[in-house]
């Protein structure tokens, strides 16, 4: 089973400031407590973060993604792109310093989230994660979870969350919602660095940003407003349903 192509070239277009605007405020965070010499990326898109994470001094690193991202549209060299399919990413025969995997995991289905998270776990002692919330929306989002959950199945290889970076670019214009939302750093336990305090309590892992609320709220684009529309259409037709099994008619 392998995970369809969820964005045209006009998204990754689209998106292409927005990423590279939030890598730009993240990335130098994420190197000043843990410094890499090595990233792989899953689910990197285009590469706008690898390209970040370059520009800051990582010489080594790789970019995992589908075989349907446009090559035309990389912002890395080719040679540092691999097509995977991100329900079974192969082994990848080394350990990097870091691994990325940014508003992804929400793409695949739910029986494979503790498989792609051991491949996190495999491929890095530090993991930069962020994934889309319940009620997020977007395209092809069929693994909507709290960062509890995601915190669960990354405990199960003894890492645990670290919440430095939300209050770090908490309200910062340059640094798109959702990951001010749902960034994390998972790490070993045993590279948890001195003075810092893992989160384990999902009322502290499961915060909610007041622009999320505010976006779903008040939709600020055509695309968000759409999102929302197919959200209550699908809703609509699941209250259908349950009416029509309730009492046997339309």
């Amino acid at each position: 089973m392998s995970v369809a192509g969820p964005y045209s070239t006009d998204f990754y277009e689209d998106q292409e400031s927005g990423s590279l605007r939030s890598a730009e405020v993240v990335v130098p965070l994420v190197l000043s407590v843990f410094p890499a010499r090595s990233v792989v990326d899953f689910g990197c898109g285009v590469g706008g973060w690898l390209r970040v994470f370059a520009e800051a001094g990582v010489a080594d690193y790789l970019g995992l993604d589908g075989d349907y991202v446009p090559r035309d549209l990389l912002k890395i060299p080719a040679d540092r792109f691999r097509a995977v399919d991100l329900t079974a990413v192969p082994d990848l025969d080394r350990r990097f310093d870091l691994a990325c995997s940014l508003e992804v995991a929400e793409h695949l289905p739910s029986e494979k989230a503790e498989n792609f998270v051991r491949a996190l776990a495999t491929a890095a002692p530090v993991v930069l994660f962020s994934a889309a919330v319940p009620h997020q929306g977007g395209t092809s989002h069929i693994n909507e979870q709290w960062q509890s959950y995601w915190a669960e199945l990354f405990a199960r290889h003894a890492y645990r969350a670290l919440d430095f970076i939300r209050p770090a670019i908490y309200r910062n214009p340059n640094v798109e919602w959702w990951y001010r939302q749902n960034m994390l750093v998972y790490c070993h336990e045993s590279r948890i660095p001195a003075g810092m305090t893992a989160v384990t309590d999902a009322y502290e892992l499961d915060r909610v940003d007041p622009d999320m609320i505010e976006v779903l709220v008040n939709p600020s684009s055509g695309r968000e407003a759409l999102q929302m529309m197919g959200r209550a259409l699908a809703e609509v037709r699941r209250a259908s349903l349950r009416k029509l099994r309730v009492t046997g008619r339309p």
